[in-house]
């Protein structure tokens, strides 16, 4: 059982349990519109992060552990000065340590290097196709660790939005002269696993630790098992000379794929379940055409009317956890009632 999560859903927030200040109607009931956008927003620049990765790292033939390496050295820092502004100087628990050094291997470390390597090993259309596991793998693990109950409009939703993102991306470029390929497409996969084990675990952090912060810690951890990768490099002083293409890849990497998108999701996996958080991630392959065909022309194709399952899956899986939070919370009134008419009796 998951720190945190020992009475299954009530250990989970929701959009629900927001400040109702910012909030609109959406779905039917007041939720905040910090967290929808957080999540849009998250998966935009992962969009935009597959594109520079495969053009600007790939064609070049930079070193992902190297490239790695340079993107959390400069990443740490900028989340740490962060967190100190936004929630002063913290450190964790004694206890709470070995999570968060979990937390760093798998959400950093592992997430990138992975990641990088295997998309290496494929294309960036292999590698998104791939990576569509992530929900599938976070809401297994979610349901049976007790965080989220099993319902059919959240397994509905999330098939239709991962069916409609493989057939997006399955008309792409596919094909592979690499003798690893097949490696390559495990690595990928096991980057996925570690990423829905990282959401999972960090939901305990959470319940004790301020967003910003949890990650500025979980950065530095990642750098230091980066580094550790990065040593037997040292005396290959050619291999980390990083190109113009790579280092505009770097600066997107560390402002926004670092910085902005891991600050985003761990303020959303604060406050919705893993398979939600998840889901919103095959929106990435709407996102992508939608990039290219507005600022590089490329023509529509048809498809990218796969678009539409995975609009429609990724709204289910959010109404459907909306609906099973506001039924709860009705319960939740009736219960206090009764009770407080058994005392007046």
């Amino acid at each position: 059982m998951v720190p945190g999560h020992e009475h299954g859903d009530q250990g989970v927030p929701f959009l629900t349990d927001l400040p109702r200040s910012p909030s609109v109607l959406i779905f039917g009931m007041k939720q905040s519109m910090v967290v929808q956008g957080g999540l849009l927003l998250a998966q935009l620049i992962n969009a935009t992060y597959n594109v520079l990765a495969q053009h600007m790292l790939t064609k070049d033939g930079a070193d992902p552990i190297i490239f790695s390496v340079y993107r959390d050295l400069a990443a740490a820092p900028i989340l740490h000065g962060g967190a100190m502004i936004l929630d002063g100087f913290r450190t964790p628990h004694k206890e709470d340590v070995p999570r968060i050094i979990v937390q760093g291997f798998l959400g950093v470390f592992c997430n990138q290097i992975l990641f990088l390597v295997g998309m290496q090993m494929t294309n960036a259309n292999v590698a998104s196709i791939v990576n569509l596991l992530l929900p599938v793998f976070a809401g297994t693990l979610s349901i049976l660790l007790g965080m989220d109950s099993f319902r059919w409009s959240s397994v509905t939703g999330l098939s239709m939005a991962v069916a409609g993102a493989v057939y997006m991306k399955a008309g792409g470029p596919t094909s592979h002269d690499n003798p690893n390929f097949t490696l390559g497409v495990m690595i990928i996969a096991l980057g996925a696993f570690t990423s829905a084990c990282y959401y999972i675990i960090q939901k305990g952090s959470l319940v004790k630790y301020p967003p910003v912060t949890v990650t500025a810690w979980e950065y530095w951890i990642g750098f230091g098992f980066m580094l550790l990768a990065g040593l037997p490099l040292v005396d290959q002083p050619g291999r980390w000379h990083l190109s113009p293409n790579a280092m505009v890849a770097l600066f997107f990497s560390v402002i926004f794929n670092s910085v902005v998108k891991y600050a985003l999701s761990t303020y959303c996996n604060k406050h919705v379940s893993p398979i939600v958080l998840t889901t919103w991630a095959t929106l990435v392959p709407v996102l992508t055409v939608a990039l290219s065909a507005i600022f590089l022309g490329t023509p529509l194709q048809w498809r990218y009317l796969g678009a539409g399952p995975i609009i429609v899956g990724t709204f289910l899986v959010t109404k459907g956890r909306v609906e099973a939070e506001k039924r709860k919370e009705e319960q939740k009134r009736r219960d206090d009632l009764y009770r407080k008419d058994d005392e007046e009796i």
